[in-house]
């Protein structure tokens, strides 16, 4: 028999799983859950703040500059940030293996093309690879490069820069091959360098790989169902089912409600059933890992809210408090002071929220925070 949970346990599952429960004092911890993500910039700062007890300004910015932490992109072509020791793991994971599942990565970036999507990125890779040995390349270097080694039907005319270049899709499958990362910045671009000589790479198996993959992600975002996976993972159909049948016997059929189903680690159901309280107010940024998860009416049901915070540009931030969404926040720097504008749709502490606007500021370059909207400035 499934086991039946509301809404609420589902949630404050989430919540916990997502280190939101309880700050801790370990800014690795976050990361180690594969999830955290610096689309839009800015996000994978806030979300270590929002998980830790005390992390100093800079922090990300440094384990990144010490090659201690990667960033990558990801298939959705969000810039996934992982500890450097887990990027293998993570890319081999989510590594198509077959036509149909390098096709449902590449095909935005190869729009006229209606086969051979292997060939295509089997070259891709392979240019890359070519392009960074032993080189640190900017963005506008970096397609220059690959405008000498490709063909020209995988270099389609890009409007918006008024040339020829590689589409991201063609990059994300170099990186995760381990032969693309981000590399810091070039000027006002960014830079890109090859993972495996940037921090190192040593794959497991890619079925351990795989199965490791979703154990972090339904712990996370469980219950959960092979669709909304596919979605958060930006995998195709097949490759997520594939994945998620790795740990099918681990997994125990759960009732939402009475009504859908999903499915969570047997391991958890207890924490489910149960989960712990969040006390406290945590001000997660657009693009936070809690904010992901594809079944968005269960954290926020309002549809007009909903349209706010998931905007496909400068969406809204949410404010958690006491485990609950109760606020969208935008923030924006007034010198050296960071307004956060808050719109408030449920119960809020004042004072609790002030303390983390102040705790955020320093990390947006600010030397003191205020609330905006709520009761006023």
């Amino acid at each position: 028999m499934p086991v039946d949970v509301g809404a609420a346990q589902v949630l404050a599952f989430r919540v916990a799983g997502h280190g939101l429960a309880a700050a801790g004092d370990d800014p690795w911890a976050p990361l180690r859950g594969w999830a955290v993500q610096d689309s839009p910039p800015g996000t994978a700062a806030a979300a270590v703040l929002a998980r830790t007890t005390a992390v100093e300004p800079g922090w990300l910015e440094a384990a990144l500059e010490r090659r201690d932490a990667v960033a990558l992109w990801n298939p959705r072509t969000a810039t996934a940030v992982l500890a450097a020791a887990d990027a293998a793991a993570y890319a081999t994971a989510l590594l198509p293996r077959d036509e149909a599942g390098i096709k449902a990565i590449a095909k935005p970036a190869l729009p006229d093309r209606s086969d051979g999507f292997g060939d295509a990125v089997a070259l891709a890779v392979a240019a890359v690879a070519d392009a960074l040995d032993g080189a640190v390349l900017s963005r506008d270097d970096l397609h220059e490069a690959l405008r000498r080694r490709l063909p020209p039907d995988l270099l389609p005319w890009c409007k918006g820069c008024q040339s020829h270049h590689a589409r991201r899709g063609l990059l994300v499958l170099a990186g995760l091959h381990g032969r693309l990362c981000h590399a810091g910045r070039a000027g006002r671009q960014p830079a890109f360098a090859r993972t495996d000589q940037w921090v190192g790479w040593d794959p497991p198996a890619p079925e351990a790989a795989g199965a490791e993959l979703m154990r972090r992600y339904l712990s996370a975002y469980g219950p959960s169902t092979p669709a909304h996976f596919a979605a958060w993972a930006g995998l195709g159909a097949a490759h997520a089912k594939g994945l998620w049948g790795a740990v099918a016997g681990e997994l125990a059929e759960v009732s939402l409600d009475g009504a859908g189903r999903a499915w969570a680690p047997e391991r958890d159901l207890a924490t489910l059933q149960d989960p712990p309280p969040a006390p406290g107010v945590r001000l997660l940024a657009s693009g936070d890992p809690l904010l992901l998860g594809r079944d968005r009416e269960g954290l926020i049901a309002d549809p007009a809210l909903r349209a706010q915070v998931w905007r496909a540009i400068g969406g809204a931030g949410v404010v958690l408090a006491d485990g609950v969404p109760a606020a969208a926040w935008r923030a924006r720097k007034e010198g050296r002071r960071l307004d956060v504008e808050v719109q408030a749709f449920g119960t809020l502490d004042g004072a609790a929220l002030q303390e983390a606007a102040m705790r955020l500021a320093p990390h947006r370059g600010c030397a003191t925070a205020q609330v905006v909207g709520l009761d006023g400035p």
